[in-house]
């Protein structure tokens, strides 16, 4: 399975200066004594500046102002650093970011008379501009998935299998699987294998073939057991869509699915304990399938 590199776990560069009101404002006080104090060595009939720690003393005052505006500029600065960084970029930043390399966003939706287009993520969109780094290798699984998912931008998913998993030499196959894990149609599926199987795409000598992932369905069950006063009905709905959405960030092709991962994800501040009927066992991994949560329902009851 092709890994990419988390970019939220990248530390911001040192470029980006952190911002601190206090701290600016603190050195324009300091700096202002320095140069009132060599003012008065020039002109001892100049006063003893001492009111710095009043906050409507004139100078201090103006070291308000002065910060804020240092603030908003060193703030413009990191700004403009963000916009030229992959990892970082947003919205149109991040569009000629991708333009660098002959990547553009894509439209998932096109616009109608009364709704206006859907346009591919930032998530995704800086997903293909990773992959694209490896088109010029023909045959690459990187070059594969690039090719897949600008193909068809709605994909939820794919895989690249070869002979390290499935044991046929020269074959490669490509599982997609559809939003929501659904299956591709067959138009998609030729959008898809058209893509994939392009001359400068796949080397001549080996065999593409495009699948739909299977899916592997699942429901979630069980009983959460929470301590006397919190809203039993809402504790219940809230852990419900925890374990939804821990089961939709594991529908990936390839994915397994660990029972403790699913019951662990119900946990709240006002649960207690959670037992899991369903699935009694481990959603085990396979290459081309797709583990697709359908159902997950709890029963909610009080600790006496």
């Amino acid at each position: 399975m092709t890994q990419i590199i988390d970019l939220s776990r990248l530390p911001a560069p040192d470029a980006i200066e952190p911002l601190d009101y206090e701290t600016l404002q603190a050195a324009f006080v300091a700096r202002f004594e320095a140069a009132w104090a060599a003012a008065r060595l020039i002109d001892p009939s100049l006063p003893t500046w001492d009111v710095g720690a009043l906050e409507t003393d004139p100078a201090v005052i103006a070291s308000q102002a002065w910060s804020y505006l240092r603030l908003l500029d060193r703030a413009r600065v990191n700004d403009a650093v963000r916009a030229v960084l992959a990892p970082l970029a947003k919205g149109t930043d991040l569009d000629s970011v991708v333009a660098r390399i002959g990547v553009q966003r894509l439209t998932v939706t096109p616009a109608t008379d009364s709704t206006a287009a859907v346009m591919e993520s930032d998530e995704r969109l800086l997903m293909r501009y990773l992959l694209a780094f490896t088109r010029p290798a023909a045959g690459s699984a990187e070059r594969y998935l690039f090719e897949a998912y600008t193909a068809w931008p709605q994909l939820l998913h794919a895989a690249v299998i070869g002979r390290a998993i499935h044991g046929r030499r020269g074959d490669t196959d490509i599982v997609i699987a559809g939003p929501g894990g659904r299956d591709a149609t067959d138009a998609e599926m030729a959008l898809v294998r058209a893509a994939v199987t392009a001359a400068s795409v796949k080397p001549e000598a080996t065999s593409v073939a495009v699948l739909r992932a299977t899916r592997r369905s699942y429901a979630v069950r069980g009983r959460i057991l929470l301590p006397p006063g919190p809203d039993a009905e809402t504790v219940r709905q809230e852990a419900q869509a925890r374990v939804l959405a821990a089961g939709q960030e594991r529908m990936r092709i390839g994915a397994e699915v660990p029972s403790i991962y699913l019951s662990g994800r119900a946990y709240g501040l006002s649960v207690v304990r959670v037992d899991l009927a369903e699935p009694a066992a481990d959603i085990p991994a396979h290459p081309y399938t797709i583990p697709v949560p359908e159902t997950v329902a709890f029963t909610a009851e009080v600790a006496s």
